[in-house]
């Protein structure tokens, strides 16, 4: 049992940094004992996570819908988290097709998949596209959290000019967009990353710390230990198990930093690390925290912008992903592009495991979270936009059962699934985008 209450904001404080902390017993109402009531209602989190350039449908869609439904070659990473999961095929993101705007479905794919929206074609400042679904949820359910939302991607991008066809590298580059004319620009360095989150505002104490490979669990530690004597048992557990989580995600960015030459002892990290599955886990890592300490309830995550080009040496591709999406049928190219789609799927199962493995009262993170992992390209070779690959992992705090495969109708909107997404969350919208109506998510 908990010897003192613990207001759920409460943080560890430290120069410069502020650690926020898990859901504890010592948090809850002394009527609420997680044995004495289960069924204590958690606040539910939203997170999108986005991949580039399509996929090989063949290799990725399953074709047997409802709960027999098979795990397919690309999604064979996800084997062991399918009871956790909802595939939905049928759904459609019709603002990234042209509608008359010629070419530049890339671009246009980004920056509908979050909006619903039809992006205004311009390579110059004149971009306009909706706000997007992650902003609309930071706006209602977010200013009850330190952070509304947050934002974070593995690659940056051209700030400004056209990156595809005529259409602004904003596009490209971000899904989130706070009004249709302001993307919320993502954060690719894991340090900064981790800065926020636990960071003041007010100093550089936490990037200090990882400068001189010391933890920030030294700045906090007055704290932690006064916190530690005052918890119950089982309390002190979870606060010791959170605290090691911390602190082995410190050592992970670590390990992507290079020393500072000159200055023995430090080591200044890197804006992007060379090695992708550690930068991608990585980033999952702080998206975890940031969900276990209620920092934030809203995410987003770009595993690379939309066009991208990058290799995948790990896996023996060392050919550009755009450049293979285009593959005309080709066989050697089909088969490396269905390769980097099942390693992208295997670093979104690592997110999926973090989630499940972290407790929250009886249940787990992931229990209470929705997580959408797609795009608004079906098919990177002929850059269509309908029967999309999205699945979502968890249950939304209840409200929906996973372990299926749902098929809708054809062309039913990718936006109705949003839109029921921030109903479940507590965001109240009549309509987003094209949206008909909600989705039946069982």
């Amino acid at each position: 049992m908990a010897k003192i209450k613990v207001s759920r904001r409460t943080v560890l404080r430290g120069v410069g940094a502020a650690l926020g902390l898990p859901c504890l017993e010592a948090m809850l109402p002394k009527h609420s004992a997680f044995a004495a009531e289960p069924m204590l209602p958690r606040p539910v989190r939203l997170a999108w996570v986005f991949f580039p350039n399509g996929t090989t449908p063949e290799s990725w869609h399953p074709q047997t819908a409802g709960r027999s439904w098979e795990i397919t070659p690309s999604l064979e990473p996800l084997r062991e988290h399918r009871e956790d999961l909802t595939v939905l095929s049928g759904l459609a993101q019709v603002n990234a097709r042209s509608l008359g705007d010629g070419p530049g479905d890339h671009a246009r794919s980004a920056a509908a998949f979050l909006t619903g929206a039809h992006p205004y074609k311009t390579g110059g400042t004149r971009i306009s596209v909706g706000k997007s679904a992650d902003q609309i949820a930071a706006e209602q359910i977010g200013q009850g959290t330190r952070l509304p939302s947050i934002e974070l991607g593995i690659e940056g991008g051209k700030p400004a000019g056209a990156c595809d066809s005529g259409y602004a590298c904003a596009y490209s580059n971000n899904i989130s967009w706070k009004t249709a004319s302001q993307p919320m620009s993502k954060e690719i360095n894991p340090q900064l990353a981790f800065d926020r989150l636990f960071g003041t505002g007010g100093g550089t104490a936490a990037s200090d710390s990882l400068l001189l490979k010391r933890s920030i669990l030294d700045l906090v530690a007055h704290d932690a230990q006064q916190l530690h004597r005052q918890l119950g048992a089982s309390d002190r557990d979870k606060l010791d198990e959170y605290l090691s989580s911390v602190r082995e995600t410190e050592r992970r960015i670590q390990r992507m930093s290079t020393p500072v030459e000159g200055d023995v002892g430090k080591h200044r990290p890197n804006e992007k690390p060379k090695d992708l599955r550690e930068h991608i886990r990585v980033m999952f890592d702080i998206l975890t925290l940031a969900f276990q300490t209620d920092t934030t309830r809203v995410a987003t995550l770009m595993l690379g912008n939309e066009g991208s080009n990058a290799t995948f040496p790990m896996i023996g591709v060392n050919e550009g992903h755009h450049h293979l999406s285009h593959h005309q049928n080709d066989p050697e190219k089909v088969a490396k592009i269905a390769s980097i789609d099942k390693f992208l799927a295997e670093q979104f199962a690592y997110f999926v495991g973090r989630l499940k493995e972290t407790s929250e009262g009886q249940s787990n993170l992931l229990d209470n979270c929705l997580v959408v992992y797609g795009c608004a390209i079906r098919d990177g070779n002929r850059h269509d936009h309908h029967d999309l690959p999205i699945l979502m992992a968890g249950r939304g705090g209840g409200t929906v059962v996973p372990g299926n495969h749902l098929q809708y109708a054809s062309e039913t909107p990718l936006n109705n699934l949003f839109l029921t997404m921030l109903s479940i969350a507590g965001a109240h919208v009549d309509q987003f985008g094209d949206s008909t109506g909600k989705l039946e998510l069982s």
